[in-house]
């Protein structure tokens, strides 16, 4: 029954990002069916998160009315406004999936949700995701128990609830102790990372497929054993990983000559989304947007872009500012102990080494990406390609930066929380870091035909 609940949800959820992926996901949406049913759930998620959340804060029960709502709403959309088509030349053509590569994405379909369905939430998948997602269920944010009751839950009690309200209606349907239904959930929001990648990479010749099946490989994605990983432990790092991967692939496009407009919503989506998904999730948008700022990407768009993510994330902050008060991991007055700040610098930085070298978690695809983004650009390098460069590099020094203070503050010793928590951390950033790899090191012909194609 929780199975059958579980997909009844996920299918909701496709619907709902339907017409949202035909409207504003242009130019990222993949060729093929499956792509685009990936890009459509993930917006259907970040869409119906929001308003769930929403929900909550004016004191409802998430239940199955709003993803039922917003699907309903998005089928009548696709009816009656159907969103026109962009130009042609204004996308780059998909390379086909060698049948290799097409073999192994299955693969890793099948055993991330058979994996994920078949066994129950540990981690922070029982103590956070799964905890709140059953108070959701049942009543609305301010009287959630594990947000005002000390005494149950003395941790984490300002997580962002994106995720657990996307749970919610699986509980709400299947009963408090369900596990495969609401796994489900989280699997299918795993393998929209996955179908969205896809949808991009191809998009960039051969290295963007040699960088798929380095991503697809990744343990992380399918694997038990990983420490806890995104599937059997029931965390939230993969649907963090996928609202972070559209806010880049929005960036790619917001100098587009096309729709800047739909761009910029694009990208408010999946900011608010972000936002509201983890507390991290907060800092990376910020990385972000100042790294295309730095980068040269349009200002206008891109604050224009940040204002309305901040005002469709209002929601999240005021659940948050409602919170009772919890325990802190991290301690910023560290930062001026100078001593304490030498004796843990080399043992965090030989830790997040460590954690982003682990071929038990990544197989090796931070090598891939570190090698590709800083050799030199091919001559004649096209605009895009520049700018995509200088845009990842500004990120990946911004999020050194945040996880190397992160941990330089954790009331933890470093290098048990590094050990537990880093290589979750670094898979936020991978997919998107991924895309831009693929950009740089795209066919300067390919990329310098599409720069002229948009300008003209």
């Amino acid at each position: 029954m929780s199975l059958l609940v579980g997909a009844a949800v996920v299918l909701l959820l496709v619907a709902a990002g339907w017409w949202p992926m035909r409207r504003l996901g242009a130019g990222i949406a993949g060729p093929g069916l499956v792509e685009r049913a990936a890009l459509a759930l993930a917006l259907g998620a970040a869409a119906t998160g929001l308003a769930q959340v929403l929900v909550s804060a004016c004191g409802r029960p998430a239940t199955a009315w709003v993803p039922a709502g917003l699907a309903a709403l998005s089928l009548l959309l696709c009816r009656l406004a159907p969103a026109p088509e962009w130009p042609a030349a204004d996308e780059l053509p998909a390379t086909p999936l060698p049948r290799l590569l097409m073999l192994l994405l299955v693969l890793v379909a099948l055993v991330s949700v058979g994996a994920a369905v078949g066994t129950p939430f540990s981690a922070d998948g029982v103590r956070i995701w799964a905890a709140k997602a059953r108070d959701l269920a049942a009543s609305g944010a301010s009287e959630a128990p594990s947000l005002h009751d000390p005494d149950r839950f003395g941790v984490h009690r300002r997580y962002p609830l994106l995720v657990p309200a996307l749970l919610a209606p699986v509980f709400a349907w299947s009963g408090p102790e369900a596990a495969a239904g609401p796994k489900l959930v989280l699997a299918a929001l795993n393998l929209a990372l996955l179908g969205v990648a896809s949808g991009l990479l191809r998009r960039r010749g051969p290295l963007g497929l040699a960088l798929l099946a380095a991503l697809a490989a990744a343990p992380l994605l399918a694997g038990l054993e990983v420490r806890e990983s995104a599937v059997s432990g029931g965390y939230a790092d993969s649907t963090d990983a996928l609202f972070l991967l559209l806010v880049v692939a929005g960036l790619l496009r917001l100098r587009s000559a096309g729709q800047p407009g739909r761009t910029v919503a694009f990208l408010a989506l999946a900011g608010a989304a972000l936002i509201s998904t983890k507390l991290e999730g907060a800092v990376e948008l910020l990385v972000v947007l100042t790294a295309a700022l730095l980068a040269g990407g349009p200002r206008v768009r891109v604050l224009a872009a940040a204002a309305l993510a901040l005002l469709l994330a209002a929601p999240t902050f005021v659940i948050q500012a409602g919170v009772v008060g919890g325990e802190s991991g991290f301690d910023p007055a560290l930062l001026r102990d100078g001593p304490a700040l030498v004796a843990r610098a080399l043992p965090v930085a030989a830790g997040l080494a460590g954690a982003a070298l682990d071929a038990s978690s990544f197989a090796l695809l931070p090598l891939l990406l570190i090698a590709v983004l800083l050799r030199r650009t091919p001559a004649p390098a096209a605009p895009a390609q520049r700018e995509a460069r200088a845009l990842a590099l500004w990120m990946l020094a911004g999020a050194l930066a945040f996880m190397a203070v992160a941990y330089l503050t954790t009331g933890m010793i470093p290098s048990r929380h590094i050990h537990t928590s880093a290589h979750r951390l670094v898979w936020h950033w991978l997919p998107a870091l991924t895309l831009l790899a693929a950009q740089v090191s795209a066919a300067p012909a390919r990329a310098e035909d599409r720069s002229v194609r948009v300008a003209a």
